[in-house]
């Protein structure tokens, strides 16, 4: 075991999972397990189950689930090295002595942030300056902005001193390459030299969920061409996964399960100042994948705040695009042309940006009156047919209508229907041909034996497969069977790609517990770091010790692996005499078509098997409702 995964299983061993889960979640004793309200997805049926003795924890409703890790980084939208990093801190472990980095000559994460902490500080302090503030300060006021909102916000101020910042990081000893990978210093194309990168601008900063300064957002205070000016991404910033005011209006956002999004910087501090405190802003770019993924951690409903001109309404588009995408319910809110929030500190009420929301409207009832205003002067049948084309085309685009489950289909199905007046059962198929339409088809494979003669035999993988699975199910559980095993499963010949990947990982780690002991679920979790993979270990250790004879499981389901590998020779056998028919006459071909025939037939029966007929039938139902929502994290067998 090398350093860091010593230093992960001492953050395992100090910092217990149940007390960083109740940090965020009411959870209640059931049975051998805690149960409450998953802090990923909204839900009013506790889903969320959490196992102390396994280290793990579980979604039913979402699917999400993994160890304290992977806890963290869901919950915080964080890397695994950065929810380590905060696991550690939590448990008072130094890193220092074990930090890896791809490349040592550069900053790591923690330095960045507290580079940027400095940063925060510094200008903070400039702006709060009798004198070097003043200028700013009248600007804030003239705006309609309190105190109480800069100062929850942090604003701060960066001077037209091109040095200023440079100054006070030499007196500090902060290093300049530090500044310079934080993007708060720049090589000047002139001389060789150097300048702050923000320059008489008032300054923002970017905070992430677990409140890490990660950057900046620079507004001018005079003519510069440039009127916002952000951070370089790097690091720890990527302005398409950053939220400004995430960190700030997180608790309530999660309270009220909805979010205000609008577009900039000073939107954000006077939708704040207004009453709602719920709002977060974008960094000048459009509402991303990474946004939405970040939001629906916290929120069912978003309602999206833009101007009311030609790019806030094409902004607007993308937005219910992506957010449907995500499965999240979208409203749109448009103010008076050519306004934003802040106009409303000056010259409006709290009580008329309010109402602005309240009357927000849903997205596709949005898409879906703007698409008929384009259409508005043709009245024949042709012009409203290609608007309902395109309506239900962006529709089937929008939320990947062919790939999302049953029940968001659904309720898709009935939104459109209502908008369009027409029955769920043709708005479904219209949705369905548009979106395979777009997909293409997918050619079919041919298989078995044609009626007029001896064609090529395919054997079915499944059963093969699935008895690999249940092999797995049993290792995660009781690694000791181990050499039952060795010689019979290859775990390279699973086709699919996530659980060959688990398989090796769970294989090796049961080859190394075959002589005893317990194969502790939360170190395989903690090695890995994608969120699939990790799923499929929770499954197949739940699915394992629902089962619970794990002997006789192990025995049938080698015994069908056995089976399936003797099925490949027979298809092998049985494709080499096909391949002579073709080079034979009818007369010649004769001999061979009984035994062929009988081969096809012995394959077609056993693909018609299946592993689950060799688990006892009050195992095989355990085993299932283990799979099932209904069922509780790797609950104890019966």
């Amino acid at each position: 075991m090398n350093s860091f995964d010593a230093v992960k299983e001492q953050i395992r061993t100090s910092v217990d999972l149940v007390d960083v889960v109740a940090d965020h979640v009411q959870l209640k004793r059931a049975g051998r397990e805690l149960r409450g309200l998953c802090p990923f997805h909204s839900e009013k049926t506790p889903s969320f189950y959490v196992n102390p003795d396994k280290g793990v924890f579980r979604c039913h409703g979402c699917g999400a689930g993994g160890d304290i890790f992977k806890f963290v980084q869901t919950l915080e939208g964080i890397d695994f090295a950065e929810a380590v990093r905060h696991l550690a801190d939590r448990a008072g472990i130094d890193l220092r002595s074990t930090r890896e980095r791809s490349d040592p000559s550069q900053p790591g994460k923690p330095e960045l942030v507290r580079v940027n902490e400095w940063a925060a500080r510094f200008f903070r302090t400039q702006l709060l300056d009798e004198r070097r503030g003043a200028v700013a300060r009248r600007y804030l006021d003239g705006r309609g902005f309190r105190d109480q909102v800069t100062t929850t916000f942090q604003v701060g101020l960066a001077t037209d001193d091109p040095e200023a910042l440079q100054r006070a990081a030499r007196s500090s000893q902060v290093p300049a390459s530090l500044l310079l990978a934080a993007d708060l210093l720049r090589k000047s194309d002139h001389g060789g030299g150097f300048y702050d990168t923000f320059r008489n601008r008032l300054i923002f900063p970017i905070r992430d969920a677990a409140k890490r300064c990660v950057g900046f957002g620079g507004r001018t205070l005079g003519d510069a061409p440039a009127k916002y000016l952000n951070t370089a991404q790097n690091a720890v910033f990527d302005k398409s996964r950053t939220l400004f005011g995430i960190d700030i209006a997180r608790p309530i956002i999660g309270e009220r399960r909805l979010a205000l999004v609008v577009e900039g910087y000073t939107d954000c501090l006077a939708a704040h100042q207004l009453g709602v405190p719920y709002a977060v802003a974008t960094l000048g770019t459009s509402v991303t994948d990474g946004h939405m993924a970040l939001l629906r951690r916290y929120c069912d409903e978003l309602v999206l705040l833009f101007d009311s001109d030609t790019a806030g309404e094409a902004a607007a588009d993308r937005a219910v695009a992506t957010a449907l995408q995500n499965n999240l319910n979208v409203r749109i809110a448009c103010l008076e042309e050519g306004k934003d929030p802040g106009d409303l500190l000056a010259g409006g009420t709290a009580d008329e940006f309010l109402g602005v929301l309240k009357s927000s409207v849903d997205a596709l009832a949005f898409k879906w009156s703007r698409t008929r205003a384009r259409y508005k002067g043709s009245e024949s049948e042709r012009g409203r047919r290609e608007a309902l084309e395109e309506f239900v085309g962006f529709v089937a685009s929008a939320a990947r209508y062919g790939g999302i489950d049953a029940i968001q289909r659904g309720l898709v199905v009935n939104q459109v229907a209502k908008l369009l007046a027409l029955p769920p059962g043709e708005v479904q198929e219209l949705l369905a041909h548009t979106a395979s339409s777009r997909r293409g088809r997918v050619s079919q494979k041919q298989v078995a034996i044609g009626a007029g003669g001896v064609g090529p035999v395919r054997v079915s993988e499944d059963v093969g497969q699935a008895a690999a699975r249940a092999v797995l199910e049993v290792l995660l559980n009781a690694p000791a069977l181990y050499e039952m095993a060795d010689g019979i499963l290859d775990v390279d010949l699973l086709e699919d790609p996530v659980l060959r990947k688990v398989g090796q990982r769970v294989w090796e780690a049961a080859r190394c517990h075959a002589g005893g002991g317990h194969l502790f679920l939360g170190t395989l979790l903690s090695a890995t770091e994608d969120e699939a993979e990790a799923r499929v270990l929770i499954e197949l250790a739940n699915a394992g010790e629902h089962i619970g004879n794990w002997e006789e499981t192990l025995h049938c389901a080698l015994e069908r692996i056995e089976q399936a590998n003797a099925g490949r020779e027979h298809q092998s056998r049985a494709e080499s005499l096909i391949r002579l028919d073709r080079h034979t006459d009818d007369t010649e071909n004769e001999p061979y078509r009984q035994p062929l025939e009988a081969i096809a037939r012995g394959l077609n029966a056993m693909t018609k098997s299946a592993p689950g007929h060799c688990i006892p039938p009050k195992l095989r139902r355990r085993r299932d409702a283990a799979a099932s929502p209904a069922g509780t994290l790797l609950e104890a067998g019966e």
